[in-house]
């Protein structure tokens, strides 16, 4: 049986949630209830773009113990269309397809697996562009 936090939490998981503040336009990722910019209480829960640019990446040999199998693990910095900043793991890549500059999108993969119970937990992660890796 699947967790009822994370069922009621679904859309966080698969779909990059953040917020836009309506007085100046601010986007921000994890949302916001008050505008960094301006002070503003007046947001709004905006979807963010699913594509942007690799700007570093870090390479974890030793993750936490919920994703020793999906070792190496890849955490890229990610700069999203709109200019806002995340960090995300990168998925289905090898170290030389990074390339800070690289363009990537955003792809629903598994996250981490239940223990017995074998709950597989899905989540957003981004990969290189296919074309781009290619080159």
């Amino acid at each position: 049986m699947i967790p009822i936090s994370y069922w009621r939490n679904r859309r966080s998981y698969t779909a990059l949630m953040g917020s836009r503040c309506r007085a100046c336009g601010a986007e921000y990722f994890p949302p916001v209830r008050v505008c960094r910019k301006c002070k503003s209480r007046d947001i709004e829960a905006r979807e963010m773009p699913r594509k942007g640019t690799l700007i570093t990446y870090t390479k974890l040999t030793e993750p936490a113990e919920e994703f020793g199998k999906q070792t190496p693990v890849y955490l890229g910095l990610i700069e999203l269309s709109n200019g806002v900043k995340l960090v995300s793991t990168l998925a289905d890549v090898s170290e030389s397809e990074l390339n800070e500059g690289a363009p990537v999108s955003m792809v629903i993969r598994r996250w981490t697996e239940e223990g017995p119970s074998g709950i597989i937990y899905y989540g957003y992660k981004f990969k290189v562009d296919a074309a781009y890796s290619m080159s």
